[in-house]
């Protein structure tokens, strides 16, 4: 029994590091959250299949394993689309390709159980370790039930002994994943501080270029115009000199903020240093900038900037854009910095277009 025991112990884990695997795989490389549920629900549901087989035996004739533990995993991972797809691989698998019987069906109905137990108390945000035991315990009541069922005389010492095992099989199971969990949003963390200026938490230039790499290639595979916008505030300078550089930081945090109200979300905005910064305009010809460019404009000129110190004034840009096909890949930024520099030598608060 405790080779067995320690097998299902040792499958479990496995499965939960390698779920996690394929899942931290299949999320960086499909853009749709439903393709990882699905696969998430699929592994889970071989985990489920592998603990059955690989069973312990308590008894002479009671046989019992942690099947359900992947389940209450697939739900807190996946949601109730994982969950559903791995209690039904399970469930097929007790009915259909083990012994079939009335025992099996009633056994059986511990997975759906489970599930619906799941879904209605586990969250990923909100799974304490009390409202853990809560899942563990009614998931345990689900199991003497069925058990009670099943046999004449109830396995009051089997269950006795089964029970606690899982409960310790659930709490290292949920142990592994928070743990997990809190690894993956470190490295998130590091990562999006990698990517992001560290003044307006905008791209950083290293960023802006993946961004623009992605974004040529997409246009060259679909057919579909972008524009890089090059923005300046000008005379900048003279606010660093005259109210000094806490109250440039202040100007450039809200000038950050102007252009993401003016940006649609799938827009990349980027500083590219000091007081300019570089837009792509995802779907954007170059008719369409002028409308988007001289609205931006137009909400730096009418903004209030206020400093540190409670003093106001206001600012303007300047811009210079290029558009993609229209101007070659390898000249964006050229075109796009002429633009700008001709802006700039006309008067400034204007943006010109390529």
């Amino acid at each position: 029994m405790l080779q067995s025991l320690l097998n299902n112990l040792t499958l479990l884990t496995t499965g939960i590091l390698f779920g996690h695997i394929v899942k931290s795989a299949l999320t960086e490389r499909l853009q749709k959250a439903l393709g990882t549920r699905l696969a998430l629900g699929i592994v889970s549901g071989l985990l489920g299949v592998l603990l059955m087989h690989y069973h312990f035996q308590i008894s002479r004739h009671i046989v019992v394993d942690f099947r359900q533990l992947p389940i209450l995993i697939s739900v807190y991972l996946g949601g109730g689309i994982s969950g559903a797809i791995t209690t039904l691989l399970i469930m097929i698998y007790r009915l259909f390709l083990h012994e079939f019987g009335t025992h099996a069906v009633i056994a059986a109905l511990n997975s759906p159980v489970t599930f619906l137990i799941g879904v209605l108390f586990l969250r990923k945000e909100k799974t304490t370790m009390p409202r853990l035991f809560l899942v563990l315990g009614l998931s345990s009541v689900s199991m003497v039930v069925i058990a009670w069922i099943l046999y004449d005389g109830f396995p009051y010492l089997e269950m006795g002994l089964y029970l606690p095992l899982f409960f310790i099989a659930g709490v290292i199971a949920f142990s592994i994943l928070h743990y997990l969990r809190n690894k993956d949003d470190s490295i998130r963390k590091m990562r999006e501080a990698a990517n992001r200026d560290f003044l307006t938490s905008l791209y950083n230039s290293r960023a802006f270029a993946k961004k623009m790499e992605q974004k040529i290639a997409a246009a060259q595979r679909d057919n579909i115009p972008f524009t890089l916008l090059i923005i300046d505030i000008d005379y900048f300078k003279r606010v660093n000199d005259q109210y000094g550089h806490l109250a440039g930081d202040a100007v450039l945090l809200q000038i950050a903020d102007v252009m993401r109200e003016t940006f649609s979300q799938r827009d990349h905005i980027a500083r590219k240093g000091g007081e300019e910064f570089v837009i792509l305009v995802d779907r954007c010809d170059a008719d369409q900038i002028k409308v988007i460019a001289e609205r931006l404009r137009r909400n730096v000129e009418n903004h209030l900037f206020v400093l540190p110190d409670g003093e106001k004034l206001k600012l303007t840009i300047s811009g210079g854009s290029a558009t993609y096909p229209n101007v070659d890949e390898v000249e964006l930024f050229l075109k796009a910095d002429q633009a700008l520099y001709r802006a700039k030598e006309a008067g400034r608060n204007r943006v010109y277009v390529t």
